[in-house]
């Protein structure tokens, strides 16, 4: 068990007769950040990207999950590959950026801010005899972990609150909800800016605007709404005139 202050010693480059190896024959599941980075580094719409690069898989808690498709090709490529590396390095999803290291870390370590990590038992890897060395939080930040960590806490907030725990959301218009609002962000900016939903919510004009065009933002307020629809916290307000309609509705004084 590695602490962010303990020392291990790899590097990974295309001197190494092992390199892109670890990008083939194996499963990457992609968070909500991974798919926002990543269409954008190919400037293609997330509809387009989910079509063409990935699978949609529903876990056991009927949380719909996505993994990338790997290529048709006899080693089961991963699409981004070249024989001179990856194609969208810098956006490259955080199962790849962290590697060699694997989170060892659990709710009750997090919550009392502590992180712990192991290094990966890959046995055709040479980058494990090479002479640099790093701590882990060095490598962390060198690899720009830390804002895919910070994205996924607010996917986390939501999947693992308690109240989300014990229960399977077997209705398929919430999964359809969920799946769009992690994953397919360019549908749910036109079902923010093409439906009714801001004549429901009341949103400062501030926000409105940012998340126009701004995807991380965007992301953000998505797992608001999410929030707010799946376990009734207040990330987001009704509009105090909605609101009495809907109490006129039901019958509510």
């Amino acid at each position: 068990m590695l602490r962010p202050e303990d020392r291990f010693r790899f590097d990974c480059h295309k001197g190494l007769d092992c390199f892109t190896q670890c990008c083939r024959d194996i499963t990457i599941f992609l968070t909500p950040y991974d798919i926002l980075r990543m269409k954008n580094a190919l400037d293609i719409s997330s509809e387009k990207f989910l079509a063409d690069y990935t699978h949609t898989l529903v876990g056991e808690n009927g949380i719909p999950v996505v993994a990338l498709k790997m290529s048709d090709d006899e080693a089961r490529s991963c699409p981004f590959v070249a024989s001179d590396g990856c194609r969208i390095y810098p956006d490259r999803p955080w199962s790849c950026r962290i590697y060699p290291l694997q989170p060892e870390s659990t709710k009750i370590t997090e919550k009392a801010g502590r992180l712990y990590f192991s290094v990966m038992d890959v046995p055709f890897c040479k980058g494990f005899f090479e002479q640099r060395e790093s701590t882990v939080h060095q490598w962390l930040e060198d690899q720009e972990v830390f804002v895919y960590m910070e994205m996924e806490q607010h996917f986390k907030k939501i999947t693992q609150n308690p109240f989300l725990v014990d229960k399977i959301i077997a209705n398929k218009k919430i999964q359809q909800m969920i799946h769009m609002a992690c994953y397919d962000l360019d549908r749910f900016r036109r079902f923010v800016f093409d439906s009714s939903f801001l004549d429901q919510f009341d949103i400062e004009s501030a926000e409105i605007e940012k998340i126009q065009t701004d995807d991380t933002a965007l992301f953000q307020f998505a797992m608001k709404w999410l929030e707010y629809g799946l376990i009734g916290q207040q990330g987001l307000k009704v509009k105090p005139g909605v609101m009495a309609a809907r109490k006129e509705t039901l019958g509510i004084s």
